[in-house]
């Protein structure tokens, strides 16, 4: 028993280290000089040094670059939590073949790569005007993200007794008011879990937003990134620089709401 525990110890450690390696390389090139990369790419650094940091951000508009991740992730985020609650609440308690074809529906859609609908997504938004714009790729981001966002309220839902919405109907509550009073705050653990799982993604997404957003003023911070690799050089050390600011927010934010992932995901899904 004991050695077991041993061997899955050293199974834990070793795969937190593999994840762990590349944080490692972020935090190390920012530290570090094009001269100290040039002479040794694994190699720490001599002495902290933080200019990398401060020409990062002076160079490369962080501030108006984490303004609109900002802006896209959590007005995005928003949509696909409120169509999704409400749509999963009414298949959930729907009980008809209507509403599960419409759930069969969306769930055939997470079955669709992203890649194969790229091309006429960004035709029907230059048709639409809707390139350049927040608006254009929050409804993208909305759409695909509703697919999977469904699955888990629908799940949940269905987890709730129904004795508590019937005694509510009978002190003359209304169908909304049983959402909004009842229902909703019950979803609090698979709210944040699709909350998490659909900022982290939408944070860190690159092949959206080079397709939608080409203007400088409405660059992401992935983006925004890219641009320190140009055709003839790159700088690795400020792109690095970049990318180590770029994770602190959405890091902190994953380390508050770590705890409710795995809460939501076994009430959502196990139990749909």
């Amino acid at each position: 028993m004991r050695s077991a525990k041993i061997i899955v110890f050293a199974v834990v450690l070793l795969l937190a280290a593999v994840f762990m390696f590349p944080l490692y390389v972020s935090l190390l090139m920012a530290m570090k000089s094009a001269k100290e990369t040039f002479d040794s790419f694994y190699a720490l650094p001599g002495s902290l040094d933080f200019a990398n940091f401060a020409h990062a951000w002076e160079t490369s508009k962080f501030p108006e670059a984490i303004t609109n991740s900002l802006i896209v992730t959590v007005l995005s985020v928003a949509l696909i939590i409120v169509v999704s609650a409400l749509s999963g609440y009414a298949i959930a308690r729907g009980g008809k073949p209507f509403y599960n074809l419409v759930y069969l529906l969306f769930l055939s859609g997470m079955m669709v790569p992203f890649q194969v609908t790229m091309l006429p997504l960004y035709k029907l938004g230059k048709s639409l005007h809707l390139l350049n714009s927040h608006w254009g790729i929050m409804l993208i981001y909305g759409g695909f993200g509703v697919q999977s966002g469904v699955l888990f309220y629908t799940g949940f839902v269905r987890g709730i007794s129904r004795e508590i919405e019937e005694a509510a109907r009978i002190d003359g509550c209304s169908t909304p008011g049983i959402f909004a009073r009842i229902i909703l705050p019950l979803l609090k653990p698979v709210t944040a879990t699709v909350l998490v799982l659909n900022a982290l993604y939408i944070w860190n997404d690159f092949l959206l937003p080079l397709l939608y957003l080409q203007e400088k003023s409405y660059r992401t911070i992935p983006l925004q990134q890219y641009f320190f690799f140009g055709q003839y050089s790159s700088d690795l050390n400020l792109a690095f620089a970049y990318a180590v600011m770029g994770m602190i927010p959405i890091v902190a934010f994953f380390l508050f709401m770590q705890r409710f992932i795995i809460k939501g995901i076994a009430a959502g899904a196990i139990k749909g």
